[in-house]
């Protein structure tokens, strides 16, 4: 058992994170790694005291928000730690979105600022001055080009401000990032967060549970506008001296074995579907110097324990899977170092508190499904101006989510689905994740996708969408010979009653399945 984390009253995160490697003679380290380029603590520190200088130039004062579309860049750090630093909010969001997005977040966010990578402005060009509150638009061209009419240019302006800054002297408690969620439908949600949040997961997950250190590389896949990503391969290297890699621009899952060597990466952090396609390319694993990469953190769905078990005996590198969310900011259940039981998501988060309720709202025993409210002290305050559904979600430091889980009596937490996911067969709760599993585990299924559809008496059956692996083809002796596969390796009831193939899954930004596009496939298929 570790000592209470104690969070000091009044810090800011660029502080915590950046300005106190340069207290530890760290400041000529290489923080980021970038292409060829390193970039050092130091530089990071004054380019983002330029930024600060920037805002407050432009008008705005602490609790403002600035909306970053920025790609995995430098320049990413520097704006992100500089929002900070002047007691601004920083509202990270997707690059890959359309206009009509953008004019969502700048109506729901209202930012003061935006500052934009200039691969993105396109899409934020036709919404933005037409929003009700127009922002100040700082676009960041990194080929020097000149930068549209009305907006700020990154290259020219930021030199003009001093490398050094006031930091505002910001509460525990006061907002420092909006963290959007990562559902499949909707409009996002930002979950509002305080600087106190990411320091008390930093020292509880990635300092404590992780045990990250100064010698410390990571590489991610998800990019720094998912939370997951923002902390994983940045604030977390970030906090102990350690650095990061930065990749701009989509990368293709057989390409990753030869950056981890290139830039003698330790960790990877990752999600699934990118391990399931990167033992497609097993030569380009095992041909890779991965002797660096102690472990792999994987998040945003349960690992099937098939490509945890292929992806160890191939490279011998340890999976740590867990699971977080937006709302609690981070990780609050792992696989550790020196504790991964596979399948499962692990054990709680030192410092988290949880309980498993049925649907009566009663704690459930050990081995039975509940739903999952995890309690602790990184949950976020609420989603911006969403009231009614801020209170059905957060209860004080606690988060009641969707996410259904059963805990065996060892401690060790399974996930099961989320709640509008969860079959029932014969009167009985069928984890469709646990069907999942099971199918993935056939040579022919690659990818696989399990819902609920009502047969011709309006009782729910289960039906499987699978991706097939390379080499097979559809037909239907192979789904009999799935569905004999599954009957043979979990309940009977639990089987697939139909399997229908697919070229390739639907998925989410994120990499997650879109369970919702495959419930309305099936409820066109029972009409």
């Amino acid at each position: 058992m570790h000592t209470p984390i104690a969070i000091e009253d009044r810090i800011n995160m660029a502080e915590w994170f950046l300005d106190a490697r340069l207290d530890e003679g760290l400041g000529d380290k290489t923080a980021i790694y970038y292409g060829e380029r390193e970039i050092s603590y130091r530089e990071i520190v004054e380019q983002s005291c330029r930024v600060t200088n920037l805002l407050r130039s432009l008008g705005l004062r602490i609790e403002d928000r600035v909306l970053l579309l920025l790609l995995d860049t430098p320049e990413f750090a520097h704006a992100y730690f500089g929002v900070l630093r002047a007691g601004c909010v920083a509202v990270p969001a997707n690059t890959w979105l359309r206009p009509e997005d953008y004019a969502y977040y700048l109506e729901y966010a209202r930012p003061r600022a935006v500052i934009v990578d200039a691969e993105v402005y396109a899409q934020l060009e036709p919404v933005w001055r037409d929003a009700p509150y127009p922002p100040h638009v700082i676009v960041v061209d990194r080929e020097g080009k000149p930068v549209p009419k009305d907006c700020i240019e990154w290259a020219a302006e930021l030199p003009k401000h001093p490398p050094t800054a006031h930091t505002e002297p910001t509460y525990r408690d006061d907002f420092a990032t909006w963290l959007s969620s990562s559902g499949s439908t909707g409009k996002p949600k930002c979950v509002v967060h305080m600087h106190h949040d990411f320091i008390w997961n930093t020292i509880a997950y990635a300092q404590r549970t992780l045990g990250l250190k100064q010698s410390d590389i990571t590489l991610a896949a998800p990019k720094l506008f998912f939370g997951y990503a923002l902390a994983s391969n940045m604030l977390f290297p970030f906090s102990v001296g350690g650095s990061c890699v930065l990749l701009p621009h989509r990368v293709r899952a057989s390409d990753y074995p030869e950056l981890l060597q290139r830039y003698r990466a330790t960790q990877f952090v990752t999600v699934p579907t990118t391990i399931a396609k990167m033992l497609q390319s097993p030569q380009a694993l095992k041909s890779a110097d991965l002797s660096r990469v102690h472990s792999l953190i994987s998040a945003g769905e349960a690992l099937p324990p098939r490509l945890y078990r292929d992806f160890k005996n191939l490279t011998g590198v340890e999976i740590y899977d867990g699971i977080g969310s937006a709302e609690m900011f981070h990780i609050y259940i792992t696989n550790r170092p020196g504790d991964v039981k596979e399948g499962s998501l692990g054990k709680i988060v030192e410092g988290y508190s949880y309980r498993l309720l049925g649907d009566d709202g009663r704690e459930v025993p050990p081995g039975e499904i509940g739903t999952l409210v995890i309690e602790g002290p990184s949950a976020g305050a609420g989603y911006w101006r969403m009231r009614d559904r801020s209170r059905a979600t957060f209860w004080g430091d606690a988060v009641k989510g969707s996410d259904k889980f059963y805990r065996d009596e060892d401690g060790y937490f399974w996930f099961c689905g989320r709640g509008d996911d969860m079959l029932k067969c014969s009167g009985v709760y069928v984890s469709p994740v646990e069907v999942e599993n099971c199918l993935i585990g056939h040579p022919a299924v690659q990818e696989v996708g399990v819902v609920g559809r009502r047969d011709g008496a309006g009782l729910e059956k289960t039906l499987a969408y699978v991706e097939l692996a390379e080499g097979y083809s559809p037909s239907q002796e192979l789904a009999d010979a799935i569905i004999s596969y599954a009957r043979e390796h979990i309940a009977k009831f639990k089987a697939p009653r139909e399997i229908e193939f697919l070229e390739a899954l639907p998925r989410t930004d994120t990499g997650k399945i879109k369970r919702g596009a495959l419930r309305a496939l099936a409820c066109e298929g029972a009409k």
